[in-house]
C-alpha cells in the first residue's frame, strides 16, 4: 500500500525532511538577507559595454544593431519608433546602459532587465528624468502605461527564447501580474473560470479541480510550470488538480491553444498553459504580506471551531537581490475554507438520542471545509551569458467529507450507545524541486537545460465519529453493518512520481535569417491508480503501480524567408515504454503585411497516450471482470489555424489590439470505455475495458480586442465552438456539429485619488451533447446493444461577474481591496434532456458545480 513512501530513505526523502525541518531556520536567513545593508542593484546585462558604428539610420534598425550587439532583445511598444528622426550611433566600449539613456531618454529604473530581454517601461508621472539625452535623440514613449497595463509582454511559451508576445509566431494569450492580482484569487483553478473557452470542474466532496479546454477534458491539456510539466494524477503535465496550484510567486500565465506536439510532446492536443513564476526581486528587497477575508455565500464568522463559516486567507512573500548575480525569495501561504454549509447543518455535536431505524440526515456540508498550505523558495544567479535557478515547492491540502446521516450505534469496546456518522478524510500532497540553466554558447548559440522531480498524491483515510463530542471511534468497533464500509487507515489514490528532463540548442545559421533549434525531453514516472475503484466508497480493487518511460526528440527551424514572411517547421519522435515511436508534424508561418497587421497560419498535431487506468486497471473476482488494455494505440490530434493580429494607436497614449481566429481539430483513435461479454461463466458486469474506437471534431472560432491607456484596460473576446463527439461519443453518432457559445469582458480603470476598479465578465451559453440510452436492455452481461435512443441534452446559459475596488496608501506600500465576486449569484448547472421519449421520467443529467453563490472579500496587502 505504502509503494509511495517506500524509498523514505531515499536521498530526495531525506533533503525533503531537512527542507521541512529548518522552514524556521530558511525564514530567519531570508529576514537578516533583507534588513542587511543595501548595495544598489545593477543588472549586469546594461553594464556590458558595446562597441557600435552606424551611418544614418532608424531608431528601429538602431535598436536591432543594439540588440544583435549586447546579445539581448527589447521589449517596447511600437509607438517608440513613431515620428522619432533618424540617429547616428557611435560608441565604442560604452555601457549599454549609457547608449540607451542617450538614445531612448530614460533612466535605469525604467528599465527592467529578465534574462536576456530590457524592457522599457513608462516613467511615472510624478518622476522627473535624471538625465537628459546627451547626444541623440528625444524623449521616447515606453512599453509600459503609468496604470501598469502591459503593451509588450515577453512570452517564453513556444518560444526559442524569451521575445515580445507581437513578435511570437504563435497566438499567445497572456493573464499578466496585474490582472491576477486585480481578481485576488489564490489558485489557478479559480484564476481560468474568466478565461474563454476554459471551464473548470469542481469536485466539491474531494475539494479537486480540472480543466476543460476547446471541450476537451484535462488529458488533452497540458499543464506546465516554467517550461516543466506539473505531475498529474497519472501522467505528467496531464489530468492536473489545479486547485493545488498556488499563484504566491506567480508572474503571469501563458496560454497556447491548439496541438503543440512538437514543442510539448504528449498530452497537448488542446494546448499548453505555462505558469511563469518570479525568479528575481524588482529592487533590492520585495516584501508583502496579504490577509484576506471572504465570505462563503453569506456564511461568515471569526470562530475557530466547528461553527466556523467563511474563507481566511494569509500570505507572506519575499525576495531579496544579494548583489547583482545572485537572488533569493520564497513565499508561504495558508487558505482555510471553512466549507459551505448551505442547507446543511455542518459538524457540529449533535445530543439528541438516536437510533439506526431513525436517523438523522441533514449533517455536514454542501461544499466540504479544506485547509491548504503552500511553500516554495527559490536562489537564482543571472549574468549577460548565464542564468541559473533552483526552486523548491510544497503543498498540502486537508479536506473533510461529512456524511449527512447521524444514527445510533453500540460500542463494542465500551459497551455503550453513541451517536455515530462517517468523515472520510482526504489528503493532498505535492513537492517538486526545479533546476534550469540557460545562456549562450558557442558562437551565439542558445542553451536551456531544465530537470524536475516531483511526487504528487491524495490519500483517503475513513473513521467512524461520535457525534456525542466529534471525537474519533476506535476502528475496532467497525462501522454499521447496513454500510457496507470499514474503518481504513490512510489509503492511497492517483499517486504520481516521477524525474523530467528537458533540453534545447539553439544556433543561428544565417544572421537574422534562419535559426535552428534541437531538444529533447524525457520523463521516468511511476503511478498508482490507487484504490480509485470504488462502488460506494468501498474499494474494489488494488493498486496498479507501473513505471512509464516517456520523451521525444525534435528539430525545427526558424527561417525569416523575407522581411514580412517567417516560417517555422517541425519535427518530433515520441517514445514512451510499450508504445511504438510516434511522430508529430507542425508548420507554423507568421506574415506581417504592415506595421499594425499580421496573420499567422499554424499547422500542429499532438499524441496522446493511454494513461495508467486505460492499460493497467484490472480488478477481477466471481462477478466482476475489469481489465485494462496495454495493446492501446496512442490518440492522434491535429490542428490547424488561421489567426490575423492588428494593433495601432488610435489617439495619443490610447492603444488597441485585435485579434481574430478560426481553428479546426481532428482527433483520431480516441479512447473509450466498452463492455464485452466475458469468457467467464458468472460474470454479471461482462468485461470492462478500453478501445480504439472514437473520432472527434472540433471547430473554434473567437474574437478579441483589447484596448489600453494611463487609466484603462478593457478587453473583450467573444466565441462559437462547434464539436462532433464528446468524451463517450465518436463524431459519426453526431449528425451535425453541436456548437456552445461564450464571451467574456475585462475592464481596469484608475479614477482620481488613485481609486482603482476592476471587472471581470463572463457568459457561457447553452452547452449542448448528445447521449445514447438503450432502446432494450441487454439480455446478458456484455450483450451488445444495437439500438439506441439518441437524445439531445444541454445545460441553461448562464452569467458570472466579479468586481472590485482598490486604493494604497503611504506612498503605495499599503493596498486595501474589496469586492464581489459571482454577482449573479450562480451556483450549479446540469444537463437536461430535451424532447425524451415519454416513458423517461427523469430527465436531468449530471450537475456541474460551479460556484456556491454571492460571496464578498476584503484583501488588506502591506509592502515593504
Amino acid at each position: 500500500m505504502n509503494h509511495f513512501y517506500k524509498c523514505s530513505k531515499s536521498t530526495w526523502y531525506r533533503l525533503y525532511l531537512c527542507f521541512k525541518k529548518q522552514v524556521g531556520t530558511f525564514l530567519l536567513l531570508l529576514l537578516l538577507c533583507c534588513i542587511s545593508k543595501s548595495t544598489h542593484a545593477q543588472a549586469p546585462l546594461l553594464q556590458k559595454r558595446i562597441s557600435i558604428s552606424t551611418g544614418k539610420v532608424t531608431l528601429q534598425e538602431a535598436l536591432k544593431g543594439l540588440e544583435k550587439s549586447a546579445g539581448c532583445s527589447f521589449a517596447f511598444s511600437n509607438n517608440i519608433l513613431k515620428d522619432k528622426p533618424s540617429v547616428h550611433l557611435a560608441y565604442t566600449n560604452t555601457p549599454l546602459l549609457t547608449i540607451l539613456r542617450d538614445l531612448l531618454a530614460v533612466d535605469q529604473e525604467q528599465l527592467l532587465v529578465e534574462g536576456h530581454t530590457i524592457h522599457i517601461r513608462a516613467r511615472s508621472a510624478r518622476t522627473k528624468p535624471l538625465t537628459k539625452p546627451s547626444r541623440l535623440v528625444q524623449h521616447a514613449d515606453s512599453t509600459k502605461l503609468a496604470g501598469n497595463f502591459e503593451l509588450e509582454t515577453v512570452v517564453v511559451t513556444g518560444q526559442y527564447k524569451p521575445q515580445s508576445v507581437n513578435k511570437s509566431v504563435y497566438h499567445v494569450e497572456v493573464i499578466d501580474k496585474r490582472t491576477i492580482e486585480n481578481m485576488s484569487v489564490t489558485n489557478v483553478g479559480e484564476l481560468l473560470k474568466q478565461q474563454i473557452n476554459i471551464d473548470i470542474e469542481n469536485q466539491s466532496g474531494t475539494g479537486r479541480s480540472k480543466i476543460r479546454v476547446l471541450g476537451l477534458n484535462s488529458q488533452y491539456t497540458k499543464i506546465l510550470m516554467d517550461n516543466i510539466p506539473i505531475a498529474g494524477d497519472e501522467n505528467m503535465g496531464s489530468d492536473v488538480d489545479l486547485s493545488t496550484i498556488s499563484l504566491d510567486d506567480v508572474e503571469r500565465v501563458e496560454i497556447v491553444k491548439g496541438a503543440m506536439g512538437v514543442e510539448y510532446g504528449a498530452n497537448a492536443i488542446a494546448g499548453v498553459i505555462n505558469i511563469i513564476t518570479k525568479r528575481r526581486a524588482g529592487k533590492k528587497t520585495d516584501l508583502s504580506v496579504d490577509i484576506q477575508e471572504e465570505t462563503v455565500g453569506k456564511e461568515y464568522n471569526l470562530k475557530f471551531n466547528d461553527a466556523a463559516k467563511g474563507r481566511h486567507i494569509q500570505r507572506l512573500n519575499a525576495s531579496h537581490n544579494l548583489n547583482d548575480k545572485l537572488s533569493i525569495g520564497g513565499a508561504l501561504s495558508r487558505d482555510d475554507f471553512r466549507g459551505f454549509w448551505g442547507q446543511y447543518d455542518g459538524a457540529g455535536v449533535f445530543k439528541q438520542e438516536l437510533t439506526w431505524t431513525n436517523p438523522y440526515k441533514n449533517r455536514g456540508y454542501d461544499w466540504s471545509p479544506k485547509v491548504s498550505y503552500n511553500g516554495n523558495a527559490y536562489i537564482s544567479y543571472n549574468t549577460p551569458k548565464l542564468s541559473l535557478l533552483y526552486k523548491a515547492n510544497y503543498f498540502q491540502s486537508n479536506l473533510t467529507r461529512h456524511e449527512r446521516w447521524i444514527e445510533g450505534f453500540h460500542l463494542k469496546d465500551e459497551n455503550m450507545e453513541v451517536n455515530l456518522s462517517i468523515n472520510n478524510y482526504y489528503r493532498n500532497l505535492r513537492h517538486n524541486h526545479h533546476f534550469s540553466a540557460r545562456g549562450e554558447v558557442w558562437k551565439n548559440g542558445y542553451f536551456s537545460i531544465d530537470g524536475s522531480f516531483q511526487r504528487n498524491g491524495l490519500q483517503h483515510k475513513r473513521r467512524g465519529i461520535n457525534v456525542f463530542d466529534n471525537s474519533e471511534i476506535a476502528p475496532a468497533n467497525g462501522l454499521p453493518e447496513h454500510t457496507g464500509l470499514q474503518p481504513n487507515d490512510w489509503m492511497e489514490h492517483f499517486q504520481s512520481k516521477g524525474f523530467y528532463s528537458r533540453g534545447t540548442f539553439l544556433k543561428p545559421v544565417l544572421a537574422n535569417k534562419l535559426d535552428v533549434n534541437v531538444g529533447y525531453e524525457v520523463d521516468e514516472t511511476t503511478a498508482n491508480q490507487g484504490y480509485t475503484f470504488t462502488f460506494n466508497d468501498v474499494a474494489l480493487m488494488d493498486p496498479q503501480v507501473h513505471t512509464l518511460t516517456n520523451g521525444g526528440a525534435w528539430a525545427s527551424a526558424e527561417w525569416q524567408v523575407t522581411p514580412r514572411i517567417l516560417l517555422r517547421p517541425g519535427f518530433r519522435a515520441n517514445f514512451s515504454s510499450g508504445q511504438n515511436v510516434r511522430t508529430n508534424e507542425s508548420l507554423t508561418t507568421r506574415y506581417k503585411l504592415d506595421a499594425e497587421n499580421d496573420f499567422r497560419l499554424i499547422l500542429g498535431t499532438s499524441t496522446r497516450f493511454p494513461n495508467f487506468q486505460e492499460m493497467y486497471m484490472s480488478y477481477v473476482d466471481a462477478i466482476h471482470e475489469y481489465r485494462g488494455n496495454p495493446d492501446l494505440r496512442p490518440e492522434y490530434g491535429q490542428t490547424a489555424e488561421l489567426q490575423w493580429g492588428h494593433k495601432r494607436e488610435v489617439r495619443s497614449g490610447v492603444y488597441l489590439q485585435t485579434s481574430v481566429s478560426t481553428m479546426f481539430q481532428n482527433i483520431k483513435d480516441r479512447i473509450v470505455n466498452i463492455v464485452y461479454p466475458s469468457e467467464r461463466e458468472g460474470v454479471m458486469t461482462g468485461l470492462n475495458t478500453y478501445t480504439n474506437e472514437n473520432r472527434y471534431y472540433g471547430l473554434a472560432n473567437q474574437v478579441d480586442a483589447k484596448l489600453v491607456s494611463e487609466k484603462f484596460h478593457f478587453s473583450l473576446a467573444g466565441s462559437i465552438v462547434g464539436y462532433r463527439g464528446n468524451d463517450n461519443a465518436s463524431e459519426n453518432q453526431y449528425s451535425k456539429f453541436l456548437f456552445n457559445s461564450q464571451a467574456n469582458a475585462q475592464a481596469t480603470y484608475i479614477f482620481p485619488y488613485g481609486i482603482r476598479a476592476a471587472l471581470f465578465y463572463r457568459f457561457v451559453g447553452k452547452q449542448p451533447q448528445y447521449v445514447f440510452l438503450p432502446v432494450n436492455e441487454p439480455g446478458a452481461p456484455g450483450e451488445k446493444v444495437t439500438e439506441f435512443y439518441k437524445i439531445l441534452a444541454q445545460t441553461d446559459p448562464y452569467h458570472n461577474m466579479d468586481v472590485n475596488v482598490a486604493k494604497s496608501f503611504f506612498n503605495r506600500k499599503l493596498e486595501i481591496r474589496t469586492g464581489i465576486r459571482n454577482l449573479f449569484s450562480v451556483t450549479d448547472i446540469s444537463y437536461v434532456m430535451v424532447n425524451p421519449p415519454a416513458h423517461i421520467v427523469d430527465r436531468t443529467l449530471n450537475a456541474i458545480r460551479l460556484f456556491y453563490g454571492r460571496t464578498y472579500f476584503f484583501k488588506m496587502t502591506y509592502r515593504i
